[in-house]
Parts: C-alpha cells; structure tokens; sequence
C-alpha cells in the first residue's frame, strides 16, 4: 500500500513537472499579445490625436490667411478710395442753364429723359425743402419732422427705391459703387457728413442757416475729403 502511495505521488509530480512549463509559457504569451494589443491601441490614438492637432492647425492658418487677404482687399479698395477723393476739385458750383435739372430757387424740376429712379429721388428731394435739421431725426423711422445729413440722403433714395432703410454716414461709404455716378453722386465723410449731387445740383443739409435742413444748394463748397459713391447703374 505504501509503494503505491509513493508511486502515485511520483506520478504526480511527474506530471506537474511535465505540465507546469507549459501553462507558465501560455500564460506568458497571453500577458504578451495582451500588452502587445495595448500597446498598438495606444500608438493608433497618439497617431489619431497627433493627426487632428495637424489638421486644426492648418485650419488655423487657413483662416489667418483669409483674413490678411480680406485685410489687405480692403486697405486697397480704401487707398483706391481715397485716391479718387484727392483728384475731385476743391469746390463746384451749381448746374448750367439748359442741363438735365432746373432749380427755381426753391424746388428743382428734371427733364423727362432722366430715368424714373432719378425722377422719383428729386421728387423725394423736394418734400424735404422745409424740413428743420435736428441731429439723429429720420433714422428711426423714414417719415419725421425734421432730418439731419444722413437721414435726409437715405430719405431720398429710399423713396427712390435704391436703399432699403436709412444710413448714417459711416454706412455710406460702403453704399452702391466707388466714384462719380452719371446722375446721382454720394459724397461721403465718414463718421463726419455726407451729401448728394443731382445731375450736379447739390442736396445738402450745411451751407445755411443754423438748423435749417436739407436744401437744394447753388452755392459751391469744398469737396476736399469727401469719398465719391453712387447708386448701382445711375
């Protein structure tokens, strides 16, 4: 009894030797596919997150350069601008005798040739002939007791169907296309003043009396730092 205990416990260990190896070795491999996977797990995200900070980045620039571009398109259009300004004459008087507007000292009257736009902006331009200045009047709403530079030049080319809603002068000089128009030019000073000629007659809230509004004027002025602007076409 005894030797066959002895023989059984050989036996086991025999097996045990046998086996033991090969569980330790699977074991092994299997820790080491396990970090291997890790391993190509982590290098795929840093790879993936390295890929996306490159393609912000040259979002980035991207927009960065847009913006220069934009910068610099708009120094030009202002130096173009303000080149044209400087070749206007310093001042101009009213229109001849004969010529496409007629001023009766009061009201202006235009020739049936005009087109209907120009025709309707005069009409426009004539209701304001007594109207007050008061600084700030007509932007809020079209219709108002008394209008200051801007308000009145939007007043009439609203009623002209050329602009949707009033300006003030800083709005206009981004209004319509740069320089001299054929029948409606918008002289503008940014932040400053701003008027109109009609087929050279000028509409102009300065030029009179303290407080008086939009008149037609005949006296000449001075152009010097103004920037031309017309309505699209006219």
């Amino acid at each position: 009894m005894k030797t066959a205990s002895t023989t059984f416990a050989a036996l086991a260990i025999f097996l045990v030797a046998l086996v033991f190896p090969q569980f330790v070795s699977a074991q092994y491999g299997y820790a080491a596919s396990h970090y291997a996977a890790q391993q190509a797990a982590y290098a795929q995200q840093q790879q993936a997150a390295a890929y996306h900070a490159q393609m912000q980045q040259q979002q980035a620039w991207a927009a960065y350069h847009a913006q220069q571009q934009q910068a610099a398109a708009y120094h030009a259009q202002m130096q173009q601008q303000m080149m044209v300004a400087r070749a206007v004459p310093v001042a101009r008087t009213a229109p001849a005798a004969g010529s496409l507007i007629r001023f009766d000292g009061k009201y202006a009257a235009c020739s049936a040739s005009l087109p209907g736009q120009v025709q309707y902006l005069i009409n426009a331009a004539n209701h304001l002939q007594s109207s007050p200045y008061i600084r700030g009047a007509g932007h809020g709403r079209v219709e108002d007791r008394a209008y200051d530079c801007s308000s009145s030049t939007s007043y009439t080319l609203i009623k002209a169907g050329l602009l949707k809603s009033p300006l003030t002068s800083a709005g206009f000089a981004k209004y319509g296309q740069p320089g001299e128009g054929r029948f409606i030019t918008i002289w503008v000073k940014p932040g400053d003043h701003v008027f109109m000629t009609v087929c050279g007659l000028r509409l102009d809230t300065s030029g009179g009396k303290v407080g008086e509004g939009p008149r037609w004027r005949t006296k000449g002025r001075s152009y010097a730092g103004f920037t031309p602007r017309h309505p699209f076409g006219l």
